[in-house]
Formats: structure tokens, C-alpha cells, sequence
């Protein structure tokens, strides 16, 4: 029998609908890491550079919100999170994360296979599949683009999933964890303030602050409900600390990450919940249907994108502000690319459209 004191919970319509904006909010986020014009320009001191380390405080909230969300939702249950309802989530979760995630790496293997074919130069590190051996077809399922967790599977984008399904894994022991006492938090937060030496450390950290969440926090809209401002000072504070280039202690440099980064996401879930209360009459969680397909699908015209505009700016010698625009440009048309990709497989082909976007079956 499950004690009612620890029964987790689905989120309530309102906390539902600003979780649907937040996954749009981090897909965008991801883009805009994807769509960045240093790599290919070296102007990393450049006034775009400059701009893009300010906004690498608030891209860089992107993994660390999507595992707490992830945390708080796996353990969601309306009878209690039992070995049961564990199962239950793992099963369904084959279907809408294990399945999508073997597809769309085997999709572009043969994309970058043709690309082998008919243009080698644009491979980059990834082998032409005509010379692969079967371990680097098995390893672009997991670490083609280097090796173990730092590393992406050849659809890069995705390492997320694929760490977020081995941390799964491990949900009851975090639950059991949790569950224990209120101040079981300490827990994670150590966790993530450790020096990393696996790689997703920070990850796990985050998906237990999930589960936390679920268990000791009664109702998560009137917790996003309270005031920005303390948030909004903790985060600019630490914000203005990690760019001032102070000579932190190398073991100071993730406690105060840490702090930027829950204060940070707290306060994009606080927005977040603002523009749901502000306009209830949008389903906000129909509108974040698109945003894994989005998600697995967007690196393609992101690449191409960010390699032409590179190519031109770097020819015409253009000032930062242009860099910006440009990336900016990057960005949208790259979504606005996959939306179309999405749209148009959901017209011809629903039965794909339907596992590539990780879609329940009565969806």
C-alpha cells in the first residue's frame, strides 16, 4: 500500500500548459547552440563572441531544466510511484524514446552515407559509411561524434535522450532517495557540485531535483505562482560573478554554476507560468507537439545554415551586430524548416510522422 504522503503526482492543467511552453523555450535554446557562427569564424573575441559567452548563461539552462522536467514527470502517478507504475513507464517509454531515437540515428546514417557519396568535405569527422567497420555503425548510435557520455550519436542533438533513458533507469533508487526526507535535496545539490568526471553528473543531478519536486512540493503552480525578484537576483548575481573572470578556486567554479543555473531555471519556469496565466485560452501543450521532432531533426538545416551564412559574412568582413542578426535569422529559419518537415510528413506519411515525433499510439 502506498502512504499517501508520498504520492506523486501529474501536473494540474495550469503547470501542464507552462511545462508545453518550456519545452518550446528549450528547443529554441538548443538551436541557438547549434546555430553558433564562432566555430566557423574563430571570432570568438570578436563583439558577437563577447555577446555569445553573456548568452551562453542563459542557453546553458537549456540540458539542465530538461532533465528536472524529465525527473518531475517520470515519477508522476496519481497511485503512487510503485515498481508497477516504474514498468509500466519504461515500456511506454520504448515506444516515445527508444524507438524515435534508433530511427532517426539510422535515418541520418544514410544521410550522411549519401553525403559521403556526393559531397565528402561536409562529413566533418564522421567516416563515409562506405568505410565504416560495424563498430562505428554501432557506436554512431552512441558516441560517433567522440567517445562515451561528453560525446553525440550521429544525430547529434540526441545525446540527451540517450542519457536521459540510462538515467532513467535508475528512477526508483532516486525515488526511494527522496522520498526518505525533505532534506534528501542536499543530495543532488552535492552531486552537482562536484568536479565532473563522467560527464553527466550534473544530468543525474538535475533528473533527482525533478523527482524532488514531485514529492515534496504540493502544487506546483502556486510554488511558480511566487515573485521573480529573488530569482532574478540570484541569477544576475551569479551571472555577473562567473563573468567577471575573478580567479575563482577551480572548486568554486560549479557550486557557483550550480546557483546560476537553478536560479535560472527558475525564473524561465516563473516567465513561463506568467504567459500561461496571461493567455489561458492557448494550449500551450498541443502548440509543444512539434518540439521533439524539432529537437531531432533541426541539426540538418541548422549545419547548412550556419556554414553558408559563416562563408559570407567571413567574405564581406561584416561588425558583430550583422553576426548576430544572422545567427538570429539561423535560428528561425531552422525551426521554421523542421516545422515544415513535420507538417509535410504529417500530411503524407502519418505512420512515420507518428514514431519519428515520439507520439503515443492514441495520439
Amino acid at each position: 500500500m502506498v502512504t499517501t504522503r508520498f504520492l506523486t503526482k501529474y501536473p494540474d492543467g495550469e503547470s501542464s500548459r507552462t511545462i508545453g511552453l518550456l519545452r518550446w523555450v528549450l528547443m529554441v535554446l538548443v538551436v541557438v547552440i547549434h546555430t553558433d557562427l564562432r566555430p566557423d569564424t574563430g571570432c570568438a573575441e570578436s563583439t558577437y563572441g563577447v555577446f555569445y559567452r553573456w548568452m551562453e548563461n542563459v542557453i546553458e539552462l537549456a540540458t539542465p531544466l530538461f532533465f528536472l522536467i524529465s525527473g518531475y514527470l517520470f515519477v508522476a502517478s496519481d497511485r503512487g510511484f510503485t515498481w508497477r507504475v516504474f514498468t509500466d513507464k519504461c515500456r511506454r517509454r520504448v515506444r516515445t524514446w527508444l524507438i524515435p531515437y534508433i530511427l532517426w540515428n539510422t535515418l541520418f546514417l544514410l544521410f550522411y552515407g549519401l553525403m559521403g557519396l556526393l559531397l565528402p568535405s561536409a562529413l566533418g569527422e564522421i567516416p563515409p559509411l562506405q568505410e565504416m567497420t560495424f563498430v562505428d555503425v554501432l557506436k554512431s548510435y552512441w558516441c560517433i561524434r567522440g567517445e562515451g557520455f561528453n560525446s553525440g550519436p550521429i544525430d547529434a542533438p540526441l545525446w540527451f535522450l540517450r542519457d536521459l533513458m540510462v538515467v532513467a533507469l535508475f528512477t526508483p533508487l532516486f525515488y526511494s532517495l527522496v522520498k526518505f526526507h525533505k532534506a534528501s535535496l542536499v543530495v543532488p545539490l552535492v552531486l552537482a557540485s562536484l568536479p565532473h568526471q563522467l560527464g553527466f553528473e550534473p544530468e543525474t543531478a538535475c533528473f533527482i531535483i525533478g523527482c524532488w519536486l514531485n514529492v515534496w512540493i504540493p502544487s506546483l503552480s502556486d510554488w511558480l505562482r511566487k515573485p521573480l525578484w529573488w530569482p532574478l537576483g540570484i541569477y544576475l548575481g551569479t551571472v555577473l560573478l562567473l563573468m567577471s573572470r575573478l580567479p575563482l578556486l577551480e572548486w568554486l567554479l560549479a557550486p557557483v554554476t550550480l546557483v546560476r543555473n537553478l536560479s535560472g531555471m527558475l525564473l524561465i519556469a516563473r516567465l513561463c507560468h506568467k504567459s500561461v496565466v496571461q493567455y489561458p485560452s492557448v494550449d500551450w501543450r498541443t502548440l509543444a507537439t512539434p518540439v521533439f521532432f524539432v529537437f531531432a531533426f533541426h541539426s540538418l538545416p541548422a549545419r547548412a545554415l550556419t556554414k553558408l551564412s559563416a562563408n559570407w559574412l567571413l567574405a564581406h568582413g561584416s561588425g558583430g551586430f550583422l553576426y548576430i542578426t544572422a545567427q538570429l535569422l539561423n535560428v528561425v529559419l531552422s525551426i521554421a524548416i523542421s516545422l515544415l518537415a513535420y507538417n509535410l510528413l504529417k500530411r503524407i506519411w502519418p505512420w512515420a510522422w507518428r514514431w519519428l515525433s515520439g507520439l503515443k499510439q492514441n495520439s
